[in-house]
């Protein structure tokens, strides 16, 4: 079996794999100490927060092929598009699907945590 170190080209992959696997285990606690209503708002919090991800990633991949004049227009009419399409989803989640604030809150946040437990990882691996 070998062993898989985390570097800046695969950094990718691994966030979104730690992202899915504490997803997963804050879905099962939630439902089993919370409720099913609790823990569906994990799970939607936590596919928003991993759909930005990858939308946002798509956005800047695209600028960076542009002309630097294009590139800034470009890049914020999509970050205004995309955070008023994230906006609209949280809204209805929680107005017409009757999300658990809370639950939203925390799968929305599975994405910062991993990002900060990923980075002391770097910061360790690094041996600094």
């Amino acid at each position: 079996m070998t062993t898989v170190k985390i570097n800046e080209n695969n950094i990718f992959t691994a966030l979104t794999a730690g992202s899915l696997a504490l997803l997963v285990l804050l879905a099962v606690a939630g439902l089993i100490f919370g409720s099913a209503r609790f823990a569906l708002s994990v799970v939607a919090g936590g596919f928003l927060a991993l759909a930005n991800f990858y939308w946002l990633r798509s956005i800047l991949l695209r600028a960076f092929r542009l002309q630097p004049q294009e590139a800034p227009r470009f890049t914020l009419l999509r970050y205004i598009v995309r955070l008023t399409v994230l906006a609209a989803a949280v809204f209805s989640l929680m107005v017409y699907g009757k999300a658990d604030v809370f639950g939203l809150l925390l799968g929305l946040s599975v994405l910062v945590v991993n990002i900060i437990a990923l980075s002391f990882y770097m910061i360790s691996a690094k041996g600094d």
